[in-house]
């Protein structure tokens, strides 16, 4: 279930605890506060764009969504890594958007490197999403690699494999002159920050 709430209408709904909503109910709650014209692009129809004038008035937008899981039913790191997911694809399409301008007219795959294949889905996803919103064409392709080519690969550091990667996926024609690859990393399984990386005509360069 998603919750649109407006500004103006902020004292009627107000994701807050009070006398309609408990501090338990509001925990199964994952609210994230919009500008209008993020909204209005990824919920057309539901959010009003700006006026071109204005109108006097500052806007906002949250969007709150009920948790299909309670607190504490996922392991922490990926508590920590899914809870702002969608700002954290936003930060990371927004990268590859500025950073490589020159790529805007290609389409776009998605890899998401990740130890549980259930979250490979969520990062993979919200990637997708973020970069639709950028203006982006994205494809559900994915890139293929030899089975050598990945035993190679699974022996190397991260910091050398990724790259490596990409110039197999060139050569192999997996990513095209006309695609371009944003790669959604976990590096390490003690941190929870995830990065994010290009690849383009066999070049790879990571973004954060």
């Amino acid at each position: 279930m998603e919750l649109l709430l407006a500004t103006l209408l902020a004292p009627l709904v107000d994701p807050a605890p009070g006398i309609l909503r408990t501090k338990r109910a509001l925990r199964r709650l994952e609210c994230e506060h919009l500008d209008p014209g993020t909204a209005s692009r990824r919920y057309p129809g539901r959010v009003l764009p700006e006026r071109p004038r204005g109108d006097f008035v500052e806007r906002s937008v949250m969007v709150c969504r009920q948790r299909l899981l309670a607190p504490g039913t996922r392991p922490d790191r990926e508590e920590a890594i899914l809870a702002d997911l969608d700002v954290r694809a936003d930060a990371m399409a927004t990268a590859a958007a500025s950073v490589r301008p020159e790529l805007a007219e290609r389409t776009w795959l998605v890899e998401a490197f990740y130890p549980d294949a259930r979250v490979v889905g969520k990062l993979s996803f919200a990637a997708k999403n973020a970069l639709m919103e950028q203006g982006l064409a994205v494809t559900d392709r994915h890139p293929r690699l030899a089975v050598g080519d990945v035993d190679v690969l699974t022996r190397m550091p991260p910091g050398e494999a990724y790259p490596a990667a990409c110039a197999r996926y060139h050569a192999t024609g997996s990513v095209g002159a006309g695609d371009a690859l944003l790669a959604v990393v976990s590096r390490d399984r003690r941190e929870t920050q995830l990065h994010a990386g290009i690849c383009a005509d066999g070049r790879w360069e990571w973004l954060q």
